[in-house]
């Protein structure tokens, strides 16, 4: 397959391979859980080995049967052109029974095959979305492998693809008899062996079965949706039971490859279309099975001929998750469930939280270190009169608090008339500290439903209590204010020579500007598309980053009067020297993608000595957000675009550049942040956050 993506490099800008290196760069920073974890899915060998698949950050995987996890699906973030979300909906990955280093992944409608345990993906199958495509559907193919290592792969179009040699080619198979499929709850196929194939139908009724390997097919359970099903071997003569769980909640379960079945359990359980609350089903190869529907918690330990029921309301701790979504309860919200290979631990996700039980499911502890699905739009604030406090926004969650450098998190309970015991999150965009005043913090919350419009709230007690200081709806949604619904993008910035005097910046309505704290606001730009904000060091140069059409406005005299100081169909990336008041960078966004209009040449790194009134073009390459250190100017960070290189280095003021990637989770990096001590720096993306401390490491400095 030809390479997706390559940076071009020109005018001067050196791009260099960086050292090898065993220690980690980058390290996972931030809250785990939120969004939604769609599966789990336990290696078939090693009993520590997890893997969890998410609508935003893709693919993670943990070493330690679920108690920490990493992302792992870099190379499919840069290989599908870095898309906003690497998503995975309903049993999308599968792993090779016998040999597991072979690894196979359906997503945005292709197909991934990792052969060396997951640590590197290459695509086998299907297209990257064109540059620029955000709406194309994430889903790929559903997949599974038989035990003699055939893989099966089962797209939204019901199209069944087959390869016998771990993905190097495919073929199609006769499809099954699917009378509709659904991007949501798509089919997905069960591998009893090489030549007995079953496709659960869901959302048409009927389980799917097929004897010759795909060739022809019979429908059972015909009058049955079925949500999930799980085939065991038996013994070692290679005897398969077989369980499906249908939409009404009854467990059925077959030892004769599907030929026939027999209720064994039947629960409250009732599924409706799209829902992604399938139901858990787990069972180990010693006759464990686990099943998890709509408040009922059951299992057995005899292949399902007897059942114990668990009650889980009780020993339940939501462990390292510190969110407050409404799905991070007992109450029987379960998407996927698997166990581990030694048949000791159980695992369960229910959208915002993995859960684990190693005591057969009678206590569960939330298990989210690592594991990132958050959506932040903007990166974490860090304290700058305590390094150790960090506050954080994300959109579906709200904002967390950590004062102990990033090892726990607290949700912080912001919009009180908001919160009640049904649906206990809100939507958060953009978190501040305040840079003179040590407990005084500000967010911008959009709350969740009807309610969801930007307010800003301020707590001059460390987030403990909060105040609202300004609907922008209701005081400046005027003719736009129909659109306030949905614009979480906007930014905070103070001014570093009076911090009385602030600039906020909204996605519809432009910026507004407080000389009293935030007490009292005036529009001073009215202008769409506005997302970050930032001052030059004295504070009497702002400058406004917009997407789409627009390109960069500079502000002169602080804020009050506005001009484009250089058009562009977008601006990427922005950055203003620490020390010099004339000094910034842009990333120019002429080029198409999700931040930018219709561009069609690349993006191009510029620079002004001049507070923007002359540019200087350093290079043209897919140039994204930028970082200066604010203690060595000289050095600065930039995120690539497009699945170029990852992040790179500059220690020469973005003269020459080298990849300071390696094991960073995520392939772009939406924005950085400075950690609060030299060296530090944070990287956000829309699902996930890493922390490096070793900025300055192996440069002589």
């Amino acid at each position: 397959m030809k390479s997706i993506v390559s940076i071009v490099v020109l005018l001067g800008m050196l791009v260099m391979p960086s050292v090898a290196c065993s220690e980690s760069l980058w390290v996972p920073f931030g809250p785990g859980g939120g969004g939604w974890i769609e599966d789990v899915v336990a290696h078939p060998i090693d009993p520590q080995e997890v893997w969890a698949m998410t609508d935003l950050s893709g693919l993670f995987r943990s070493r330690d049967a679920g108690v920490t996890w990493r992302k792992m699906s870099a190379d499919v973030e840069r290989g599908v052109l870095a898309r906003k979300q690497i998503v995975s909906h309903n049993r999308q990955f599968a792993i090779d029974p016998q040999a597991p280093q072979h690894m196979y992944w359906g997503t945005c409608g292709m197909i991934w095959a990792s052969h060396n345990g997951g640590v590197e993906w290459v695509p086998v199958w299907g297209n990257p979305p064109s540059v620029g495509d955000d709406r194309t559907p994430g889903i790929g193919h559903a997949m599974d492998v038989a035990p003699d290592g055939t893989v099966y792969a089962l797209d939204s179009a019901s199209v069944l693809r087959v390869s016998r040699d771990h993905g190097t080619s495919w073929s199609e198979l006769t499809s099954p008899p699917i009378a509709e499929n659904s991007t949501d709850t798509p089919a997905f196929p069960i591998a009893i062996s090489g030549r007995t194939l079953c496709v659960a139908c869901r959302p048409s009724k009927g389980l799917a079965v097929s004897h010759d390997g795909g060739v022809t097919w019979t429908l059972t359970l015909k009058s049955r949706i079925i949500l999930n099903a799980r085939a065991v071997s038996k013994d070692a003569s290679g005897s398969t039971v077989l369980f499906a769980l249908d939409s009404n909640g009854n467990l059925h379960r077959s030892g004769d490859n599907a030929a026939t079945f027999e209720i064994v359990k039947t629960s409250a359980h009732r599924w409706r279309l799209g829902q992604r609350f399938a139901g858990g089903l787990a069972v180990s190869g010693e006759g464990k099975v686990m099943l998890w529907a709509s408040g009922d918690l059951s299992v057995s330990h005899d292949w399902g001929d007897s059942w114990t029921k668990r009650s889980i309301d009780q020993n339940w701790d939501r462990g390292s998750y510190p969110g407050m979504n409404r799905y991070a309860s007992p109450e029987g919200k379960c998407s996927a469930a698997t166990v581990t290979a030694d048949g000791k631990t159980w695992l369960t996700c229910d959208s915002s939280l993995m859960c684990r039980s190693t005591d057969d499911g009678l206590s569960w502890t939330g298990c989210t270190t690592g594991l990132q699905v958050l959506c932040y739009f903007q990166g974490p604030a860090v304290s700058p009169h305590d390094p150790q406090q960090a506050m954080v926004a994300a959109l579906d969650q709200g904002v967390f608090k950590t004062n102990d450098g990033g090892a726990t998190w607290k949700p912080l309970r912001i919009q009180s008339e908001w919160w009640d015991s049904d649906w206990q999150n809100h939507d958060g965009s953009v978190v501040k500290a305040h840079p003179s005043k040590p407990g005084t913090w500000f967010a911008v919350i959009h709350g969740h439903g009807g309610t969801r419009h930007p307010r800003l709230h301020r707590s001059d007690d460390g987030g403990e209590n909060w105040q609202l200081v300004l609907d922008l709806k209701e005081r400046f949604g005027g003719q736009w204010g129909r659109w306030l619904d949905d614009t979480e993008m906007g930014d905070l910035c103070f001014d570093p020579s009076n911090p009385d005097v602030m600039h906020l910046c909204n996605y519809q309505l432009g910026v507004f500007k407080s000389t009293d704290g935030g007490a009292t606001w005036q529009q001073t730009l009215s202008t769409k598309n506005a997302l970050s904000l930032m001052t030059s060091p004295s504070g009497q140069h702002v400058y406004l980053q917009c997407l789409k059409r627009t390109g960069l406005y500079a502000s002169h005299d602080r804020g009050e009067s506005w001009q484009v100081a250089h058009a562009a169909d977008g601006i990427d990336g922005m950055a203003h020297h620490p020390h010099d008041e004339s000094t910034l960078f842009v990333s120019d966004g002429q080029h198409e993608n999700y931040w930018s209009h219709e561009g069609r040449r690349p993006a191009k790194l510029l620079r002004s000595t001049d507070a923007g009134q002359n540019w200087t073009e350093l290079a043209a390459l897919d140039s994204g957000p930028l970082y200066i250190d604010p203690i060595k100017p000289e050095i600065m960070l930039m995120s690539t675009l497009h699945g170029g290189r990852g992040i790179l280095r500059s220690t020469d003021s973005g003269q020459t550049w080298h990849d300071f990637h390696h094991d960073a989770p995520s392939y772009t990096a939406r924005g950085f942040t400075y950690g609060g001590k030299p060296g530090s720096v944070i990287y956000h993306m829309f699902g996930n956050q890493a922390l490096t401390e070793t900025l300055y490491r192996s440069i002589g400095f």
